[in-house]
């Protein structure tokens, strides 16, 4: 039986407390927010669970095991640091930090004291962003082209962020979970409508090195509550809305090669000296093929098909998670590595906001860059070996 504290108990982290509140493999012990009308309705609901304003007695209790943080983003980081220090396991919600220098300090803490710290990137617990995700991988879809991601609502207005930082997290936590690469450049605009100072509709545009591009609209007024994601592909595209009641992922059988794709094609069948269509000649079908326009793109529609999808709460899925990992010693799907990721373009589309829409270079994470160095010298010494040295 792990123990949890939960500090920060408002309009999402009440998610998190009847969550553990259920686990059977959890025991809820305290929880923790300076509103006081927010602990007297967690008292009604669960009145052997202990209460308290001061999140201090939670990362100083000896008899709790782990810790839930929820509370505003910029208190992340001191009560993070705090809890880890005294011995917890440590779940953030998203946004990890406000920083990813904060965020890294919080890794090698972790790292230092053997202690778990994951990142609510709820998203990534979801059962159909994890089968949009295998269908990628599969090759199913082709190569992809771009990404389009919508997260908009009318509210909560925040004061404390701005929209970039309370939904954007969410669509950048899948475009690096889905993609697996690491984005090359960002730009963004937005409009503080609402607050001064404090975007409430933001639009952003990622890049990467494979030539995929990604856009993202986040909104705080918008008619429509939203949440979103299609992906473009050569072969497949697929669709992931979460808004949907059952039919949350599609994938459509249509697709598109360019003039380009089919002269590379055909360039390849006559080097193995398969021959084509004109006599054994593939210089006549390049020749016909620049001779027709309509030959130039060749676009595939077929039908609609809708995957079986097993649904299950995306926020249980993540605790559950964050138990097993505290249990087995395992890594998190969503570590404080990942969170830190995340931040760090956050940082860069806040600079490109301030800068009316530049592209801003996102220079590589420290994860990735320790990793390319790796990759360069574990290369080096394959060389070398071949050598004899």
């Amino acid at each position: 039986m792990i123990n949890v504290g939960i500090i920060g108990c408002g309009n999402w982290g009440r998610n998190y407390v009847r969550n553990f509140a259920q686990i059977s493999a959890a025991r809820l012990v305290t929880c923790c927010d300076i509103n006081h009308k927010t602990l007297l309705s967690i008292r009604e609901r669960y009145p052997l669970v202990k209460l308290t304003k001061n999140y201090r007695d939670i990362a100083s209790d000896p008899k709790i095991d782990a810790v839930v943080i929820a509370t505003p983003p910029g208190n992340h980081y001191a009560i993070a640091r705090a809890c880890l220090l005294r011995g917890k396991h440590v779940l953030v919600e998203k946004p990890f930090t406000l920083s990813s220098e904060e965020g890294y300090q919080l890794v090698d803490i972790a790292e230092k004291t053997g202690k778990v710290l994951m990142v609510g990137h709820i998203m990534d617990y979801h059962p159909g962003m994890r089968l949009v995700k295998k269908y990628i991988q599969s090759g199913e879809l082709g190569k992809i082209f771009y990404l389009h991601s919508t997260r908009t609502s009318l509210g909560i207005v925040r004061e404390d962020v701005s929209v970039l930082w309370d939904k954007a997290p969410h669509d950048i936590a899948s475009l690096l979970y889905l993609l697996d690469e690491e984005p090359v450049s960002v730009a963004a605009t937005g409009q503080a409508f609402v607050n001064d100072g404090v975007e409430d509709v933001v639009f952003v545009t990622v890049r990467f090195a494979s030539g995929i591009i990604a856009n993202i609209h986040v909104s705080w007024l918008d008619p429509c509550k939203a949440s979103k994601t299609t992906i473009i592909g050569e072969k497949k595209m697929i669709v992931f809305d979460d808004g949907e009641a059952l039919e949350k992922v599609k994938v459509y059988s249509k697709g598109v090669n360019s003039k380009r794709d089919l002269i590379r094609k055909r360039e390849n069948s006559k080097a193995l000296g398969n021959g084509t269509e004109n006599g054994g000649d593939a210089s006549n079908g390049l020749e016909a093929l620049n001779g027709f326009s309509e030959f130039q793109y060749t676009f595939t529609y077929g039908d609609v098909y809708i995957p079986k999808l097993k649904m299950s709460e995306p926020l249980r899925n993540e605790c559950l998670h964050f138990l097993e990992c505290i249990r087995e010693g395992k890594r998190p799907l969503t570590d404080a590595t990942s969170g830190a990721r995340v931040v760090h373009v956050l940082e860069k589309t806040e600079e490109s906001l301030s800068r009316r829409g530049e592209y801003i270079p996102i220079e590589p994470s420290a994860e990735a860059a320790f990793a390319a160095k790796e990759s360069f010298m574990a290369k080096a010494r394959l060389f070398w070996k071949g050598l004899g040295f």
